[in-house]
């Protein structure tokens, strides 16, 4: 039997390997060169079946232009060579035959393309500021924007885009705009998106995007919009990527660098970044509090508040990722997102409190505030998408893991005076510890089928799940030991889960383009105050409507309008009742009791020689959600700011975009927004009405010089506006930078100076019917940076870029 079984055993051996040999594919080779006979490396090869020119495989020449299509069946093909710098050329029709063991098509010589030259050459000179269907896009990639800046600075200097210091964003005078990067929420809202914004590389964004009515395909979630920041990628074949650094000073030093490295091949595309930011920061401000009885209109008393903020911003963030081409259809792709850092803070604060009938002091006092702020942020994300033709026919799936926590070491020492200088009472002291613990789950499908008649559909549904935790303790300073303040220390545990679907439809004809879509989206969420005892539950679904029509008028001029039904979720933060002292004389709390905010919102836009655009909008928002300001019960001197339901709202607004082309050496793009901001807000018993008008200027212009220099000039302006409660007065700032291309265009030097004349402080004056503020912030804006950037690797080749299903939780966090 032994005997028998090895020769069963070799039989099939015998039988295996000679099916492999009969089964083997032939591979076909060849070199691709240019005119001049030199080797051109790293273009793209299809080769496509003759009968019907379906694509089989897509490869890319290696370094000396050779080519290899290895395992290929037999049959009849022909290749395709498309190269950024030559025409695009076509093989003749060959046979591929098993028997002759490959197909060698030699030497193919590639012409220059002159015309495609000169479309990359326009591609490289993209207008700052671009109109498309759905999102206005700005190109800071090459402008002077680009270097010097973090996140949250370069926000501000963006047409109609207001960021403030607490991670607060609008978009043409509307509030409440959520923000993604790479097309995935941040998760993150409050002071956790400020460091967020403050800790990223204006030198590492490629374009910022502002969708002002977002699609049925993107969460419902922001009342104001969605801003995008597209962050650069490595789009080119073989080893590529960049090195940048940057040093300079404001009232502190600013140091910075990044390294982008990028591994790109037929099947595979590694990439991973670094960048690392150091601030050191010091800011100015000034508060006046004028404290009212129920009986007069007159203020009682009044605290003049003076303080200085000196923070020091450390941060290390990173992207790594692999994109694996399972085959010409299917891609699977892994995204590691992370980011840890610190944002200690030194805050020496004095108040000085007087009568308002004799001006006369009373009493100070004199506090020293110290924050240290510490994070880390992680995101996993897990994609896949299949394409079932080359016409759209598509299906995405994503799944995101985030997991973030944060944790604040506060301590505040205050010493008290009477007027004559003398100790008023004993010193005071308190400290807190103020952790957050996050975890997002996130799953979405997307699927896109091209129907008949140029009509394609679009549907998607995703899952999220939401859990945030924080275990506030505060203690206070008595009797020489420091015990638990049990009715400011609280434990707040917020779950919730949304479930969303939606359907696009949309339609091109010769003249007109359309699309209708729907969203619905079931939302639950629970709160459980563990500290109180208390719970709170709330179940309710929506559907939010959206259309979008554009009519071409001829090449040059089209008309476009759009409208949307958003909402506006309250944050985590906004809705864990927690307390967060700013100084002993005043706090910031939740507000569990929120509801969202609904806006209806309608576009009309006009393109006029394909550049200039001029914009009509108007938008309707109810249960807005705003902080209001109020007077601690237990002492009369402390105030507070708590989130409310504050009333309605409507905004109207007219902007216009016009890029000049002065002379062939000085192109500038221009920007200016006029809109008018009208609240109805319930007060003792009836309506009270806050309006205001604003009008925002923008204007970059860039200067080209011999040698390859070039001098980039730039400002904003806003005449004020009305937000709430709230009246922002004017401000403004300037900005210059020059720059020189060397090392053959592959690096450049700048050196830019931000808000060169200090006018981009902020004054302001909030009113409520017991206080009124007014105070006036002075920020480190003025820097002077110097940058160095660096690239290296193959020729650029298109390639989408990526974003995972994680679109609508982190901004509220």
């Amino acid at each position: 039997m032994p005997y028998f079984h090895r020769h069963i055993l070799s039989l099939l051996f015998i039988c295996t390997v000679s099916s492999s040999f009969a089964q083997k594919n032939s591979q076909i080779k060849g070199q691709i060169i240019g005119e001049d006979k030199q080797a051109i490396p790293y273009v793209n090869i299809s080769l496509h079946q003759a009968k019907d020119g379906t694509l089989t495989k897509t490869i890319a020449a290696d370094s000396t232009g050779h080519f290899i299509f290895g395992d290929t069946k037999a049959g009849r093909y022909y290749i395709k060579i498309k190269s950024i710098t030559h025409q695009e050329t076509f093989s003749p029709h060959f046979n591929l035959n098993e028997q002759l063991g490959g197909y060698d098509l030699g030497q193919i010589v590639l012409l220059m393309n002159n015309a495609y030259l000169a479309e990359v050459l326009v591609q490289r000179k993209k207008q700052f500021i671009e109109q498309q269907r759905d999102k206005l896009v700005f190109n800071v990639e090459n402008s002077m924007l680009a270097d010097g800046n973090n996140g949250l600075e370069l926000l501000n200097k963006l047409p109609g885009v207001v960021a403030d210091d607490n991670g607060a964003l609008s978009i043409k005078g509307k509030s409440g705009a959520t923000v993604m990067i790479n097309g995935k929420l941040t998760y993150l809202s409050g002071d956790q998106l400020a460091n967020l914004l403050r800790s990223t590389s204006s030198i590492d964004i490629s374009k910022i995007e502002l969708m002002s009515n977002p699609s049925a395909k993107q969460d419902a979630a922001g009342s104001a919009g969605i801003i995008n920041i597209v962050l650069k990628k490595g789009i080119k074949q073989g080893w590529n990527g960049s090195v940048s650094l940057n040093g300079g000073a404001g009232r502190g030093p600013h140091l910075g660098g990044s390294l982008n490295l990028n591994y790109r091949t037929e099947k595979l595309n590694v990439f991973g970044i670094y960048n690392q930011y150091h601030q050191n920061l010091e800011y100015f401000n000034s508060l006046t509090r004028y404290f009212y009885s129920d009986q007069s209109d007159l203020p009682e008393s009044y605290t003049q508040q003076e303080n200085k903020i000196q923070p020091k911003l450390r941060s290390n963030n990173f992207r790594a990722g692999i994109d694996y081409n399972i085959d010409s259809k299917q891609t699977l792709g892994v995204l590691i997102n992370g980011g840890f850092g610190k944002y200690p803070k030194y805050e020496p604060t004095t108040n000085n409190f007087r009568n308002f009938d004799d001006n006369q002091l009373v009493w100070s006092s004199s506090t020293i505030t110290e924050g240290k702020e510490r994070w880390q942020d992680m995101l996993y994300n897990i994609n896949y998408t299949v394409k079932f033709n080359e016409k759209g026919h598509e299906l995405k799936i994503d799944l995101d893991l985030v997991d973030h926590y944060s944790k604040m070491d506060q301590q505040l020492n205050t010493n008290y005076t009477k007027a004559d200088g003398t100790p008023l009472n004993q010193p005071s002291s308190r400290r807190g510890d103020i952790p957050s613990d996050n975890k997002v789950y996130v799953a979405k499908l997307d699927y896109t089928l091209p129907l008949a008649e140029g009509y394609k559909l679009e549907t998607g549904w995703k899952a999220s799940h939401v859990r945030t935790e924080n275990d506030l303790h505060y203690d206070t300073l008595q009797n020489g030991q420091y015990v638990p303040d049990l009715t400011t220390s609280n434990h707040f545990i917020y779950k919730e889960t949304i479930q969303a679907g939606y359907i696009n439809l949309s339609k091109s004809w010769t003249k007109i383009s359309a699309q209708v879509g729907l969203r619905g989206e079931h939302t639950h969420t629970l709160g459980n105050q563990i500290t109180l005892q208390e719970q709170f539950e709330k179940s309710y679904f929506k559907l939010f409507p959206s259309a979008f029509l554009t009519y071409t008028l001829n090449e040059k001029n089209k008309l476009q309008t759009s409208y949307s039904y958003r909402v506006q979720r309250p944050s985590f933060w906004d809705l864990n009742p927690f307390r967060v002292y700013t100084d002993p004389f005043s706090y910031s709390e939740g507000n569990a009791r929120l509801n969202p905010a609904y806006e209806h919102a309608f576009e009309l836009g006009y393109t006029f020689s394909n550049k200039y655009i001029f914009t009509l909008n108007y938008a309707s928002r109810t249960d807005v959600v705003n902080d209001i300001l109020g007077r601690d019960l237990s002492n009369p001197y402390i105030t507070y700011e708590r989130p409310e339901n504050i009333g309605s709202f409507k905004n109207f607004g007219v902007s216009v975009i016009a890029p000049t082309l002065l002379t062939s050496w000085w192109s500038a793009t221009h920007f200016a927004n006029f809109y008018r901001n009208e609240y109805e807000i319930p007060q003792d018993g009836g309506l009270i009405s806050r309006k205001g008008n604003t009008l925002a200027l923008n204007s970059q212009n860039t200067f080209k010089l011999p040698k390859d220099w070039s001098i980039e000039v730039g400002g904003s302006y806003a005449s004020g506006m009305t937000v709430g409660l709230s009246q922002i007065k004017s401000y403004g700032q300037l900005y210059t930078g020059i720059q020189k291309n060397i090392l053959h265009k592959k690096a450049s030097i700048k050196l830019v100076v931000n808000d060169i004349f200090r006018t981009n402080s902020r004054r302001y004056e909030t009113v409520s019917s017991a206080i009124r503020l007014v105070g006036r912030s002075n920020p480190d804006s003025r820097t002077a940076i110097l940058s160095f950037n660096y690239r290296f690797g193959g020729n650029a080749e298109t390639n989408s870029q990526r974003s995972t299903g994680s679109e609508e939780i982190k901004n509220r966090l």
